[in-house]
């Protein structure tokens, strides 16, 4: 599988949100760093297909997604960063709801209770969600984004209210998924990007400063005694930040 974004840009008034950001994605987990602010948020919402570009459009295996519409949103796995529930609806039902949404027939009814399982929410399942905390409905949308395998899953900071332990199987469920499909995670979390990501992507102001595999941040950050993602980071943005002034 192939996700191609070519010339992604983004304005509100005259604040540029994204601009040119050209990235391929294939198979394998992909992690998306960056401060508030930087895009992210905006660019998985166009990814998929909530927000529209002003410039610049985005493939998926050669064809662009607007021409494919329900068929490309149909490979589409999501968790935005504010995810808004049915209160009124069990756990059960919202995931039964998502995966009717989804296309039901044609997916494995026998995954809602696998992912509640997964997600410490079974013994709850039939509790209204609005008595839900705020880490348990982060948990349920988690759950939902998964329904049906998709071959695409964008999620939008998604530990965010997590404890330690739901964190840790959130992050295997993660590289399990990066086995047969693509995952790409965005986050300011450098720990979530670390321990799960094949790929990094670095993102500043609406830029791509950065795309590289993971085994090459190691090796660097080791030959250069660099300690962590968040210090090359820093270092990079800044190196960036020089390279921009110096271009005024």
């Amino acid at each position: 599988m192939r996700i191609e974004l070519k010339g992604i840009t983004k304005k509100y008034g005259k604040k540029t949100v994204l601009s040119d950001v050209n990235q391929s994605f294939a198979e394998g987990v992909y992690g998306i760093l960056g401060p508030n602010g930087a895009g992210k948020t905006t660019l998985l919402n166009i990814m998929a297909s909530v927000l529209s570009t002003d410039e610049g459009k985005i493939y998926y295996e050669g064809k662009e997604i607007n021409e494919l519409g329900e068929r490309y949103r149909a490979i589409l796995g999501y968790l935005p960063q504010k995810m808004e529930f049915y209160d009124h609806f069990t756990g059960y039902d919202f995931l039964k709801y998502m995966y009717l949404l989804k296309g039901g027939k044609q997916k494995n009814p026998e995954q809602l209770n696998d992912l509640l399982q997964r997600v410490h929410l079974y013994n709850v399942r039939n509790q209204k969600i609005g008595t839900y905390s705020g880490g348990m409905k982060r948990r349920l949308g988690i759950a939902q984004a998964f329904i049906g395998e998709p071959k695409l899953l964008l999620l939008d900071e998604p530990t965010v209210g997590l404890d330690l332990e739901e964190r840790a199987e959130f992050k295997k469920m993660v590289k399990e998924h990066g086995k047969k499909g693509t995952v790409i995670l965005s986050t300011h979390i450098v720990s979530d990007v670390e321990e799960t990501a094949d790929y990094i992507v670095f993102m500043n102001d609406g830029k791509l400063l950065e795309s590289k595999d993971n085994d090459y941040y190691k090796s660097y950050m080791k030959e250069h005694g660099i300690e962590g993602l968040e210090q090359y980071y820093l270092q990079l943005a800044g190196k960036w930040l020089n390279d921009a002034a110096s271009e005024i």
